[in-house]
């Protein structure tokens, strides 16, 4: 997405501009990448609409994969990817499961980006107008695309459960109160997934701990694991 080249074409048209394509995301040709209304109650003339779309289109590069470039999920994605792999039965490899979902991995990303501008981005104008809206992934989104496949796949393997609580803690412990509302989801729909698992009582025990953990971390505080 070119920034300016989208202010300017909404400044130019009196417009603003609803970009609701995620950078990464499928765009097929021909279908709706945004929108546009006018800032006035005048419609745009054919002429003025015929504009905005040029310009507007020449302000969105494409491409035929992915690339990082505005695209935070990526690496995101790229990491998921890896878990469902490790953790599909032809693999079967909780290890690189939970590598990949630890402090080098998802876990630190993910608290990376808690501490950014997350959500939809507003380019303003010189009148400090919003003039352009771009769709940006929140940390919902975000939090939803690092642990629900890992949740569904390593459901069976307690460390694999055991790796996404200390996920859900430690970014617990690095975003703002406002920030809350998905983690507390997340960890209620981890609980449901592990209550119904056939596990030894001392991996339920374990699991139950870290929840607690997680609870105490969106609490501001961080309790230190007892000596074994």
């Amino acid at each position: 997405m070119d920034e300016e080249a989208l202010l300017g074409a909404a400044v130019d048209a009196d417009a603003v501009l609803f970009i609701d394509r995620l950078p990464g995301s499928s765009l097929i040709v021909g279908t709706p990448m945004g929108a546009a209304r006018p800032r006035t109650e005048e419609p745009f003339s054919p002429e003025t609409r015929a504009r905005l779309v040029r310009k507007a289109v020449k302000a969105v590069s494409t491409g035929a994969e992915r690339t990082d470039a505005q695209d935070v999920a990526f690496g995101l994605r790229q990491l998921t990817d890896i878990i469902a792999k490790a953790l599909s039965p032809g693999i079967n490899d909780p290890t690189t499961a939970v590598h990949a979902l630890s402090h080098s991995s998802s876990s630190a990303l993910l608290c990376d980006l808690a501490h950014r501008d997350l959500g939809p981005r507003l380019l303003r104008d010189g009148q400090h107008q919003v003039r352009v809206v771009l769709q940006r992934p929140d940390l919902e989104n975000l939090l939803d695309l690092a642990v629900a496949q890992p949740l569904r796949y390593g459901a069976a393997e307690p460390a694999v459960l055991a790796r996404i609580l200390m996920l859900l803690r430690e970014l617990s412990w690095n975003t703002a109160a406002g920030q809350h509302p998905p983690i507390v989801a997340a960890l209620a729909r981890l609980r449901s997934t592990t209550a119904v698992q056939d596990f030894h009582a001392a991996d339920h025990s374990r699991l139950t701990e870290l929840a607690q953990q997680v609870e105490q971390a969106l609490a501001g505080r961080w309790t230190h694991d007892r000596a074994h």
